[in-house]
């Protein structure tokens, strides 16, 4: 569907231009050819009008004037078989008009000629007899342009004088001759170029999409103020790796200056880079973490761009990653403190039945006892999690957990070697309640086939340093045999039953998208030990 434009259309553009270019070149071409032919011409009149008469005037020099009857006959056929002259004659000694012959009308007109004028003999006479006089001041009969020549006798006096002419008529119609034939060569260009025009408008057309150029313009002006609008960053780059594009917010993240990178080459602006893999590879790459030059945390996303089956370049999407995190830590922080809130109200539930049970046997005392040990107790298991833990959100699910778990009368314990930064960078808050959360749920679960007579036990530590993060997750279940060990990331694959088993493949599915490793330890009779480790980041430049 062709889209309509305000203005004049792509083809109306093109095809002024062009007639106007044709017409301009015309106007030269015609005013240059026409006067370089007027000349030529000119030249050629000249050469025929002189040539003419020094022929009849050679003719009747080697003549002894006894037949005049045949010698003005053969100067008439002579005449005649000459082209480019319209009129000839022939004066006599004085001057007088002895012959004319007026090859447009072939009439003889003889007596209407004026003589020759005495200045014009004079020159005449001064003359070899070879050389001829072009003079239009004295041209008869309205002739334009006329050539005269003295015929002398073998003695060498003067004998006559011929004259050749030519009407200005048959200048006339040579200059309009040739003006015509440039006209006409005018209209077929000017028909030629507007063919082209219309050919040349169709193929930019196509090229914009169907768009006339202004409305194109106003489309593509209000898509990149969306483009400098979105919190995303963009930047894409040429098949010669030059930057042609970058937004607002990717010249933000990455600490460019938008209006003085375009144009340049990505490696003089960023040395380090990497986004031209993906034109030697032709592979899109997805959730690349990135560091910015101030320390922005970065996740980014690679495609090649392709025209007509080739790479002609790639682009690059940037999020900013600590946003996202902070975001997600601070929601995930509220949702497992709300979680432990529930579980806590559970759980406290129970006591304070055991509490007024106690009560209304009259065991006051033991009660109070009860009550002192209760808070002890949880003070020491919040107080040990709140100082090992400093990611707010991971602190919340491990308390929820810790209730849980005293819900289903297991022992949650963490390890007192457990540390773990508010702002650790080898795994994001959303994938480490991931990890844990899901780990220490399978092993709620394999306490269901476990002898109820024994203490059932989870260890949980999480241990960060500079060389790395550990996350183990101990129980002292039944254990799993060997067969089940090796499918047990798969998903779907668990022993509790339809719509069970994605616990630990997001296990595994966070652990791969952040390089991490899993270990599984597992002894039949005796537990099962789910170990992760991080090890430091190595972090790409963009």
């Amino acid at each position: 569907m062709e889209k309509k434009s305000t203005g004049h259309t792509v083809y109306q553009q093109i095809r002024r231009v062009s007639v106007l270019g044709i017409l301009v070149a015309m106007v030269l071409a015609t005013g240059a050819g026409l006067s370089l032919n007027l000349m030529q011409e000119r030249r050629i009149r000249d050469d025929t009008l002189t040539a003419a008469v020094q022929a009849v005037s050679h003719t009747l020099t080697i003549t002894d004037g006894s037949d005049t009857t045949r010698i003005m006959e053969y100067v008439d056929r002579t005449v005649h078989g000459i082209s480019g002259i319209d009129l000839f004659a022939v004066y006599d000694t004085d001057g007088e008009p002895l012959y004319f012959c007026d090859i447009t009308d072939t009439e003889d007109e003889a007596a209407a000629l004026e003589p020759l004028a005495p200045d014009l003999m004079e020159r005449l006479a001064a003359g070899n007899g070879e050389t001829a006089l072009l003079d239009n001041d004295r041209a008869p009969k309205g002739a334009d342009h006329c050539a005269y020549a003295a015929v002398h006798r073998p003695d060498g006096s003067i004998k006559g004088y011929v004259m050749a002419g030519l009407y200005i008529s048959s200048i006339r119609t040579t200059a309009l001759r040739t003006l015509g034939v440039y006209l006409l060569i005018g209209a077929a260009a000017l028909g030629v170029g507007a063919f082209l025009s219309l050919r040349l408008a169709q193929r930019i057309k196509s090229d914009l999409l169907g768009y006339e150029p202004d409305a194109f313009r106003d489309l593509f002006l209000r898509r990149m103020e969306l483009l400098d609008a979105l919190d995303e960053g963009l930047l894409a780059i040429d098949r010669e790796e030059h930057i042609i594009y970058i937004n607002r917010a990717a010249a933000e993240m990455l600490s460019f200056d938008k209006s003085t990178v375009i144009g340049k080459p990505l490696s003089e602006v960023y040395p380090q880079s990497t986004i031209p893999r993906v034109i030697h590879t032709e592979q899109p790459e997805y959730n690349i973490s990135l560091e910015s030059l101030h320390h922005v945390r970065i996740l980014s996303d690679r495609m090649p761009v392709r025209r007509g089956g080739q790479i002609v370049g790639a682009v690059a999407i940037f999020r900013n990653r600590t946003e996202v995190a902070n975001l997600a830590r601070e929601l995930t922080g509220v949702q497992h403190i709300v979680e432990a809130m529930r579980a806590y109200t559970h759980e406290f539930m129970n006591k304070l039945h055991v509490i007024l049970g106690l009560l209304q046997l009259g065991e006051a005392q033991q009660a109070e006892d009860y009550v002192l040990q209760l808070t002890q107790t949880r003070a020491l298991s919040v107080g040990r999690i709140s100082q090992s833990i400093a990611e707010p959100s991971v602190a919340a699910l491990l308390i929820g957990k810790s209730c849980r778990a005293a819900e289903l009368g297991v022992r949650l314990t963490l390890d007192p070697e457990s540390r773990l930064s508010a702002a650790t960078h080898y795994l994001p808050a959303s994938g480490m309640i991931t990890v844990l959360g899901n780990l220490i749920e399978n092993a709620f679960d394999a306490f269901s086939n476990a002898p109820s007579d024994t203490l059932h036990e989870i260890g949980v530590s999480v241990r960060e340093s500079e060389r790395g993060l550990i996350i183990s997750v101990d129980d002292n279940a039944c254990g799993m045999p060997e067969e089940i060990r090796e499918h047990i990331f798969e998903r779907g694959s668990t022993s509790k039953g339809e719509g069970h088993g994605t616990g630990l493949f997001l296990v595994k599915s966070i652990v791969d998208t952040y390089g991490g490793e899993i270990r599984v330890e597992s002894t039949q009779g005796v537990g099962s030990s789910f170990i992760v480790t991080f090890r430091p980041p190595r972090t790409e430049n963009t």
